[in-house]
């Protein structure tokens, strides 16, 4: 692993909104972090979550920069005073997010010209609200990062009152009912209602459509805690209908990826980056948190069989990427953060990108041996 660094931050331009962005009143940038990375040669975009205060309160869109790799670093490229080149690509919009959007994941699959993308909508500052989003490039213009394609695809699509009751694990169901405790007791005036709907974030493709049964499926990796699943369809509308959902729900343990093991990931566990192929199989970027005392956050990896997502082939037992730095702590919210979100490999260097301390983007390196070298053989889930 070497040398941390912060390459984006919220004090550039501090005062100064993207253009094009819908805000209210005045505007001041809080913290810019979670970056999907999308590369092409030596040249990458970060499509980030760039936190902001209105007159309204925080709120939250995502930005897009663009670096070049030189060796083992990163160059942002900047305007003629200084500042990083950004445009603005996802704002806030209803009905699931008018008090902001946040971490998008994308990936390209083989074989396939658009970049597929996950993006998580708010619809008030009540944790617990989160709506993910499918969304994709257009086919006749996959690069074009400022031109997605939208389909209404907001998911998962049954509420979480009907999951508690029909969940068979008691791990989820407890965990559920602790949430929707949380829900109730969370409630602020002149917001709307919390959503209804179990809630699912941290969501990516599989980088190659899987076999089962002689035919192709995508992979989706979610997030229903504490615990990371994979689910399988052939159409992006399945996603949408309630009847996924409930079966999804009614057999969660034939849907699992990994679950929480180490002391590291106490809380929960949810995708970091989008999982990527190396000779010896599939690499699952992931994180763990610890929520008490404070909030930690650190970032691993497990290596599964490219086709069969749940056949696990190791994973690290000590967390690969934690907090170290003063930046990485107490941001826009306290606690230590190092959370991963995407990636790009380049002469044999794996370029790491992570919100730090919840306020910038940071960037390190490290390489397939090192990552191999930190798992620990195991048999699957």
């Amino acid at each position: 692993m070497n040398q941390k660094r912060i390459i984006l931050k919220p004090e550039d331009k501090v005062d100064e909104p993207p253009p094009g962005l819908n805000f209210a009143g005045s505007f001041k940038r809080i913290g810019i972090l979670n970056p999907a990375i999308i590369q092409r040669d030596n040249e990458i975009n970060l499509l980030s979550r760039l936190i902001y205060q209105d007159n309204k309160g925080l709120n939250s869109c995502v930005v897009k920069n663009q670096a070049l790799l030189k060796g083992k670093n990163i160059r942002i490229k900047k305007d003629k005073k200084g500042y990083p080149l950004e445009k603005l690509v996802f704002q806030p919009i209803k009905p699931h997010g008018d008090r902001g959007i946040e971490d998008p994941r994308t990936i390209k699959l083989n074989f396939e010209n658009p970049i597929h993308g996950f993006l998580v909508h708010y619809n008030s500052l009540i944790n617990g609200d989160a709506r993910t989003e499918y969304l994709r490039t257009k086919e006749r213009d996959p690069t074009n990062l400022l031109s997605w394609d939208r389909f209404g695809i907001y998911f998962p699509n049954i509420s979480l009152k009907e999951a508690i009751e029909i969940v068979p694990s008691k791990i989820y169901k407890k965990r559920w009912e602790t949430e929707d405790q949380h829900r109730l007791n969370g409630k602020i005036q002149n917001y709307p209602p919390t959503s209804p709907f179990l809630e699912t974030k941290d969501c990516c493709l599989w980088p190659e459509k899987i076999n089962i049964n002689n035919e192709a499926y995508y992979g989706l990796i979610i997030r229903l805690l504490p615990d990371m699943q994979i689910v399988y369809f052939k159409d992006f509308k399945e996603l949408a209908k309630y009847e996924f959902w409930k079966d999804v729900v009614k057999n969660i343990q034939d849907y699992s990826l990994l679950k929480i093991e180490n002391k590291w990931e106490k809380s929960h566990i949810g995708l970091a980056g989008p999982p990527f192929e190396i000779d010896e199989g599939i690499l699952i970027p992931y994180h763990g948190a610890v929520m008490k005392p404070e909030r930690n956050y650190k970032f691993g990896f497990a290596l599964a069989n490219p086709d069969n997502p749940q056949e696990i082939l190791g994973r690290t037992k000590n967390p690969f990427l934690y907090a170290t730095e003063p930046w990485e702590e107490n941001g826009v919210v306290p606690g230590k953060i190092v959370f991963p979100t995407g990636h790009a490999i380049k002469d044999e260097i794996i370029h790491l990108f992570y919100g730090a301390g919840d306020k910038y983007v940071a960037h390190t390196t490290t390489t397939k041996k090192e990552i191999l070298d930190s798992l620990y053989q195991k048999r699957n889930n």
